[in-house]
């Protein structure tokens, strides 16, 4: 077998990339998301053989916020895949090594991981943040939610009319979180597609939404945010989120939420025995700088990439 070539993907390589994927990752990672962006093969690294494709990468430009109301210019690395027959070769070390010379003027670089030894010879750390609320709950009692909260399914185009307040949700309070362009919406509609969406409206103008869905017995609430001046919009979408759920027979929840005070005091009420889970699968690397994350981190499902 012949040495591997580390190229940027061409459009012909699509196909080949698809397969990769499929055989790569357990569970087999679906092109969807990554068929949202219109520069795919520019972000995308390639590494092939005399049999074919048997790597990539996949380096994606974001802007997270930081401390101090900062926003970073982000590499945002993901889709790491190594063939089976290249593994132990250090190809995974290479292709890293390729994508984050093609995002050196990014500020610094960003992955997700469940084998952090692969990343830290590349000067990569691992840091933690409390992503999730997990345990039972109960139903609210409150006022009746019909009228106020509306419910869809998401897809394509859902997050678009809550652009204001995702944004206004997580500026100054959050950081990590990305600031949302077109790119990053239609991602986040894509991995969040078929959940179900519950809008808290004010006449016809949208103050707080939720995405939640069941897997199970289990509540899923994947992605919320509420305008700083609309906080009770917060109880009425939990208690329209514990409807459904009360009669689907769903028993325990996992809710992705930053840990606000306003967002904690919301969540005890509706799951007071729930406890808190710090997510350690993040890693960062400096480029032309260090990352500047004090103060409350966090990721919804929409974020990852």
């Amino acid at each position: 077998m012949s040495g591997q070539s580390i190229r940027a993907a061409r459009v012909e390589d699509e196909p080949a990339l698809t397969a990769l994927w499929a055989t790569a990752f357990t569970p087999a990672l679906a092109p969807d998301q990554w068929l949202i962006d219109d520069e795919r093969f520019a972000h995308t690294i390639v590494a092939e053989d005399d049999e074919g494709l048997c790597g990539s990468i996949y380096g994606l430009p974001k802007r997270l916020r930081e401390s101090d109301g900062g926003i970073a210019a982000v590499q945002a690395i993901g889709s790491v895949a190594v063939a089976e027959r290249s593994r132990g070769q250090g190809l995974a070390r290479r292709l890293v090594t390729a994508t984050l010379q093609a995002g050196r003027d990014a500020d610094w670089a960003l992955l997700f991981t469940g084998t952090p030894e692969v990343y830290r010879s590349s000067g990569f750390e691992t840091f933690s943040m409390p992503r999730t609320l997990v345990g039972p709950w109960h139903p609210l009692v409150s006022a009746e939610t019909e009228g106020l909260v509306v419910r869809e399914t998401v897809g394509l185009g859902s997050l678009h009319p809550l652009r204001e307040v995702y944004e206004r949700s997580r500026a100054g309070r959050v950081v990590l979180v990305p600031v949302r362009g077109d790119r990053d919406r239609a991602m986040a509609e894509v991995r969040m597609r078929g959940a179900t969406l519950y809008v808290r409206v004010e006449g016809s103008a949208p103050v707080g939404y939720a995405i939640a869905e069941r897997r199970g017995g289990v509540g899923m609430l994947l992605e919320s945010a509420v305008l700083p001046e609309a906080d009770a919009a917060r109880d009425d979408l939990l208690s329209a989120i514990g409807a459904d759920w009360a009669s689907a027979g769903v028993t325990s929840c996992d809710l992705a939420v930053p840990a606000l005070d306003d967002e904690e005091r919301a969540l005890r009420a509706f799951a007071p025995a729930a406890v808190r889970r710090d997510d350690r699968t993040g890693m960062i690397r400096p480029l032309r700088r260090e990352a500047r994350l004090r103060g409350i981190r966090h990721f919804t499902a929409g974020d990852y990439f």
